[in-house]
């Protein structure tokens, strides 16, 4: 690839689509044309010196180009794609980019997939790495894009980063060769974005690319498919059950069998969280940061987790208060109550987008002692849960009513839950709103 040579097109005008346009620019690379496979793009004056081309792809709109760099929402399956790899052109991502514009820099790199968790990992990794008092860039598939954070870093004169941590969907793997990763992690693997794989196998493969340029492993023991991914000539480290190097034991996290913290000084609730925790310990590591150090055991008992995923606000008369409001599926749901150590009383519905709901009832089964529900889909989630004698199922007109319903129920060492396993549109804003109207809802039954 030759900034000065090459013809370069840019295809998926989204937030990551423009990172790249902006990244290009400042190379002064020849871009060609751009392309976006909808009809009509929103904020279309973004792109008025642009050459823009809408609709489907079509390999002949790309014979003059040498390079295609694709957002992650756009396929490499795509026709025209395939037929441009073919034909000897390039196509890479976002991130293929930003790895061969930081082969001189001596920054450790950790990434970080999976099917569930890796958003938290990411932050959780950023954030400690931070508390031991090294220059951290947290990107990838969260918060700014990575060609935005090497323009900042290099155009201003910036520090290096010591430490670059990087969320990678899947999406963004289909297009990686050269980024080497001192460490990375494959969480889980679970049914996921069949949409745009085959089936299982292939999405688990593309995840596994992750380690085709890796320096360390950090596999989750109990997943059948992450096992499968095992490198022999990298180091690996295991976290999850007992037998792994880490993992929970007596309610506490352990490394090399030797306790490490109490899951209780966590600000962080349930087992699905202890199992991130852990990996990202390993991941920090197997970089060559001490974790014992007492800042990165205080760094872990502050971290709040993310707004808005089974986070807990409120601990009243025993009664521990999480809101999840960005549980919108119900194998979030499944996840994150799952992994409660007590019982649970659960609000659930909303717009539940077509979805199943068989799988919520044994959740519900093994886990709940009430569950409210609201929102347009109220009936059919009611129904899904027909037959289950040991738990109280009510449905309500309102949030604030099935919190009270809640409150009411709820005893010492349980825990009420918003996780609606639906989006929010039917009845709020978006799901942040849902959010603080379960919060107030919560402090107005507390404080009378």
């Amino acid at each position: 690839m030759n900034f000065n040579k090459d013809r370069f097109a840019v295809v998926g005008l989204g937030e990551t689509g423009l990172s790249i346009i902006r990244y290009l620019r400042y190379q002064k690379a020849n871009l060609v044309r751009v392309y976006d496979t909808r009809e009509v793009l929103p904020h279309q004056d973004r792109f008025k010196s642009l050459d823009v081309r809408l609709g489907q792809l079509k390999y002949a709109d790309f014979s003059d180009i040498d390079v295609i760099v694709i957002s992650p929402g756009v396929s490499i399956y795509e026709k025209a794609l395939i037929q441009a790899l073919h034909n000897g052109k390039e196509v890479i991502g976002d991130v293929e980019l930003f790895a061969r514009s930081i082969t001189d820099w001596q920054s450790k790199i950790i990434g970080i997939t999976g099917s569930n968790g890796k958003t938290t990992v990411t932050t959780l990794t950023g954030y400690l790495a931070g508390a031991s008092g090294l220059n951290t860039l947290v990107a990838g598939n969260i918060g700014i894009p990575v060609l935005d954070s090497y323009v900042d870093i290099i155009s201003s004169g910036g520090a290096i980063p010591d430490i670059i941590v990087l969320e990678l969907s899947s999406f963004q793997l289909e297009t990686i060769s050269s980024l080497q990763l001192n460490a990375a992690t494959v969480l889980n693997i679970m049914p996921d974005h069949l949409d745009r794989y085959r089936d299982l196998l292939e999405y688990a493969y593309i995840k596994a690319n992750i380690f085709n340029n890796c320096d360390h492993q950090v596999l989750n023991v109990d997943d059948a498919l992450v096992c499968s991914m095992v490198r022999n000539r990298q180091l690996l480290s295991w976290f999850g059950n007992a037998a792994s190097e880490y993992t929970i034991k007596d309610k506490c996290l352990c490394i090399g069998g030797e306790k490490y913290l109490s899951a209780n000084e966590l600000a962080l609730v349930g087992q699905h969280n202890y199992f991130n925790v852990l990996a990202s310990l390993a991941l920090l590591n197997a970089v060559g940061i001490d974790v014992c150090e007492d800042n990165i055991k205080q760094a872990l008992r502050q971290f709040q987790g993310l707004e808005h995923r089974m986070q807990k606000i409120a601990v009243h008369d025993g009664v521990c208060y999480i809101e999840d409001s960005k549980g919108t599926n119900v194998g979030a749901v499944v996840a994150g109550v799952s992994g409660l150590d007590g019982t649970v009383h659960l609000i659930l519905g909303g717009d539940g987008k077509g979805q199943d709901f068989t799988p919520l009832k044994a959740l519900v089964s093994n886990k709940c002692k009430s569950v409210a529900i609201i929102g347009q889909d109220k009936l059919l989630i009611a129904k899904a849960l027909e037959g289950l004698d040991n738990v109280a199922v009510e449905v309500f007109a309102t949030l604030p009513e099935a919190v009270a319903y809640c409150y009411r129920n709820a005893q010492h060492g349980e825990y009420v839950v918003l996780s609606p396993a639906c989006a929010s549109w039917d009845m709020f804003d978006d799901y942040k709103h849902r959010a603080q109207v379960f919060i107030d809802s919560v402090y107005k039954n507390i404080h009378g």
